[in-house]
């Protein structure tokens, strides 16, 4: 064989196949179109005890020993890269049940992903491995595993990009067996040729419309609103009918949205009351009201209306109002609780010196 017939048929047999076209590193790390299918563990293959368990069983014990946490997810650009940054929440488990159990607490005040991204604290018992280690330590753990971590856990995230194109970073069956998800919307700033500051939350709706359409088995929902506007654009701009609208498409049970302070307090555009009218015959007396009522946003009809309810049954929803006649007065009102969160950072605008 000549040397040029060897060329041919090594060029023929051992052609290289062309390498993929990477990705710009404007945009976030998107999951390749097609994926590689998943290497399935033959049936062969020697496993442990745990996983010879039937399923049920399995799941129970995996429930007991990784869920009921909050699993911190977001992606950032970071000195001109984007990295992902996941982990268990550095608070106890308890601390974080104070969130939904207590409404003049917010949610904006759990600083574990800054914490994470500044420093590496000592592993406390609370912060051990759990899940994660779990789910690396080998591949029948991770296929076994993986559901048990967006089925069981509280998602929270704060990153925009990622809520932005949710199924290009996060498998869509990944996203479809979440049921419990932390919200973060940070109001977008910039200034007009007059140098006043103008802020929007555009960005919310398309937000809510991946949510809506890739995570079905969501129950329940905490939405923080970040802003230091002055609360108008949040009353007067259609931010909260977006809200009102992604209620009505989902099945959620308990539902929270955060507002800034200023604007909670600017009720607008709805019908707002507050006093004995509100009062339920099977709801607790209340001996004092700022501290035992909240308000909740009724959409039992097509037009909102911000009641200030007993918070007796939050997080779940108070009873509707009024009782129908038809009915015994244990019918759930439709619609979420309003509390008041916090603006957010201080947004500072870029100035430029000259030295």
């Amino acid at each position: 064989m000549t040397m040029a017939k060897l060329r041919d048929w090594i060029k023929k047999h051992f052609r290289s196949k062309p390498s993929p076209k990477k990705q710009s590193t404007d945009q976030p790390p998107f999951l390749p179109s097609p994926r590689r299918p998943i290497t399935l563990v033959s049936f062969d293959t020697p496993t442990c005890l745990l996983f010879k368990l039937p399923y049920d069983i399995l799941n129970i014990i995996l429930t007991m020993a990784f869920g009921g946490r909050t699993f911190h997810v977001d992606i950032d650009r970071l000195e001109k890269t984007w990295q992902w940054s996941s982990t268990v929440c550095y608070e106890p488990v308890v601390r974080r049940q104070i969130y939904w159990t207590h409404l003049h607490i917010s949610i904006w005040y759990d600083q574990c992903p800054t914490t994470f991204h500044k420093s590496k604290p000592k592993c406390r018992d609370h912060e051990s491995v759990g899940i994660m280690g779990f789910l690396l330590s080998c591949r029948q753990a991770y296929t076994q595993g993986i559901d048990a971590l967006y089925s069981t856990n509280t998602i929270c995230t704060r990153s925009e990009s990622l809520l932005l194109h949710l199924p290009k970073l996060i498998p869509t069956n990944r996203l479809a067996s979440i049921t419990k998800l932390d919200v973060f919307i940070t109001a977008h700033c910039k200034q007009d040729d007059g140098g006043k500051l103008m802020w929007n939350v555009d960005h919310l709706k398309p937000i809510l419309d991946n949510i809506a359409t890739h995570c079905h088995q969501i129950h329940t929902l905490c939405l923080v609103i970040l802003s230091q506007d002055q609360g108008d654009q949040i009353n007067n701009g259609p931010a909260l009918s977006w809200v009102d609208a992604f209620y009505r498409t989902m099945s959620l049970r308990k539902m929270r949205v955060d507002l800034p302070r200023r604007a909670y307090f600017k009720s607008r555009g709805c019908r707002v009351t507050w006093g004995r009218d509100l009062y339920h015959p099977r709801e607790a007396p209340i001996k004092d009201a700022a501290y035992h009522r909240m308000k909740w946003r009724c959409l039992d009809s097509e037009e909102p209306w911000e009641q200030y309810r007993s918070v007796e049954r939050y997080p779940y929803p108070p009873l509707k109002l009024p009782v129908p006649e038809d009915e015994d007065g244990s019918v759930e009102s439709a619609g979420y609780w309003l509390a008041m969160g916090d603006e957010g950072p201080m947004w500072q605008p870029l100035v430029c010196v000259l030295i």
